[in-house]
């Protein structure tokens, strides 16, 4: 009896939990905050287009049809209601579920646009890159040039000869915040196959330090080293030779500048030494030009306003003195000088349109020896820098100063020097170049005047940022003063360019 009314209690529990679980699925379960985001269609997916087949990837459930007396309720249902607001508890434990409510609803097959910043365009899109080496960025380049020069000799009715020449560079910027180191080195070397005597080494070292001192403060350091030759057919230059004799040029340079609001003051000093090799003849002699070499000492003091940012007119003032290591030279002359140089000029600074430096003046100088006349003369500096549009740049650049020379009779040379270089871009990777320069020396003392024009023409293609070809021609006429001297020169060459 008793084991019957156990059976009979056991079926009605599980009679009554059967109902319960009935009555679960019937309503469904109570849902929760998380369980009416993630049922949400801004969540759980994208609506599926239009013609999407019923076959392959279910994105969403399959409709039922409505049971009677729901089928307003389904219609309802349809509308997207907007996602509940996640209660504060939740939330806080769960912050991503903010960032869920902002979700917007996507269509299936649509791609969202990404907007990219336009970047400015590159002022030399083929330019050197270089690379960092501790705190300096550097970019060096190497270039063969090949070619043939109708006048390798520079005299009238000179030979001509195909040649070789090789330049390296080597630019080194120190990336410091304050202070600043630069390191530019450049070498060539020329040489000639048919004509003997007539190759040309060339290098220039250029090492410049700023000290920044403080705001209005700063100390200018210079060091400079040069090696070239004569011209070959300079009035300087050694008659008979086996090849022109070297020239070495070794400088130093020290200034402070100060400021004071607008205005602002700088004084330096320099020393320069030059030292001329010996000549070896072409009969074995060997002729001294101990006589050539010689000191210089410099003084500096330039004053310039800031009118603007970009526009700083100055006045400048040199001393200097030029003391050769033979009291009397070779032809019994005392060639120990001292000279002056006063100039006015404006400084531009407008880097995307005009910038650089130009200035006018005169110069003077007075010699040991009262048989070397004194020399008076105007001067004029420039170094401009016009960008005219994005793809022409025109560069113009003028010096001008007194020489030394060994000329008998002539106390110095008065030099001007005048060049003007157009730069048009035909494509980004073809630039096209066009120059045109004069150079004029006269030799105080005498009636010898010399004048040299010279014309040339280059296209460059670059390859890419360390590759460039290079073709160019240039012309070359000399014109004296004195008859039979008068010379022409036609040269054509093709390279090719490393750089990093």
């Amino acid at each position: 009896m008793s084991a019957g009314l156990c059976a009979l209690a056991f079926a009605g529990a599980a009679l009554a939990q059967s109902d319960d679980t009935l009555l679960q699925k019937k309503n469904g379960p109570p849902q929760t905050v998380v369980d009416n985001l993630i049922d949400s269609p801004r969540i759980t997916g994208s609506v599926p287009s239009n013609g999407a087949g019923d076959t392959g990837f279910v994105s969403q459930k399959k409709k039922t049809p409505p049971k009677k007396g729901q089928a307003q309720k389904q219609t309802k249902k349809k509308s997207v209601s907007a996602p509940q607001v996640p209660d504060a508890n939740l939330a806080a434990r769960n912050p991503s579920l903010l960032r869920v409510q902002r979700v917007e609803p996507e269509i299936t097959g649509s791609v969202s646009p990404l907007r990219k910043r336009r970047l400015p365009p590159e002022e030399e899109p083929f330019g050197p890159v270089g690379f960092h080496s501790g705190a300096f960025l550097v970019k060096p380049s190497i270039e063969l040039q090949s070619g043939y020069d109708s006048n390798a000799e520079r005299v009238t009715n000179g030979r001509g000869s195909w040649f070789n020449t090789l330049l390296g560079a080597l630019n080194a910027q120190s990336q410091w915040q304050r202070h600043e180191l630069v390191l530019d080195l450049r070498g060539t070397h020329t040489k000639y196959y048919d004509v003997d005597g007539a190759d040309r080494p060339e290098v220039r070292a250029n090492l410049r330090g700023r000290v920044d001192v403080s705001s209005q403060t700063k100390i200018e350091l210079e060091s400079k080293f040069a090696l070239a030759t004569e011209n070959p057919g300079s009035p300087d230059a050694v008659a008979a030779v086996r090849r022109q004799p070297n020239v070495y040029g070794f400088g130093q340079t020290a200034a402070l500048v100060q400021r004071f609001n607008r205005f602002e003051i700088t004084t330096g000093v320099g020393i320069e030494r030059n030292v001329y090799e010996n000549a070896e003849l072409t009969n074995g002699a060997v002729t001294s030009l101990a006589d050539r070499d010689y000191n210089a000492y410099s003084a500096r003091l330039r004053g310039a306003y800031e009118l603007s940012p970009d526009v700083k007119p100055f006045v400048e003032a040199n001393l200097d003195r030029r003391e050769r290591d033979l009291p009397v030279d070779f032809s019994g002359l005392r060639r120990d000088s001292d000279g002056y140089a006063l100039k006015t000029g404006i400084t531009f600074g407008r880097k995307e349109w005009l910038f650089g430096e130009v200035s006018a003046g005169v110069a003077h100088r007075t010699y040991a020896d009262v048989t070397l006349h004194d020399i008076t003369g105007l001067i004029f500096d420039a170094q401009l820098t016009w960008l005219a549009t994005g793809l022409t740049t025109f560069k113009f650049n003028a010096a001008s100063g007194i020489d030394e020379t060994s000329v008998a009779g002539a106390s110095g040379v008065l030099r001007h020097e005048v060049r003007l270089t157009v730069d048009h871009a035909l494509r980004r990777w073809l630039t096209g170049t066009l120059g045109v320069g004069w150079l004029r020396e006269d030799y105080e003392g005498t009636t010898l005047v010399n004048d040299y024009l010279r014309i040339s023409a280059a296209l460059t293609y670059s390859l890419n940022r360390s590759l460039a070809l290079k073709a160019e021609y240039r012309n070359e006429h000399f014109f004296s003063s004195v008859p039979g001297q008068d010379y022409t020169a036609n040269i054509g060459l093709i390279g090719i360019r490393l750089q990093r």
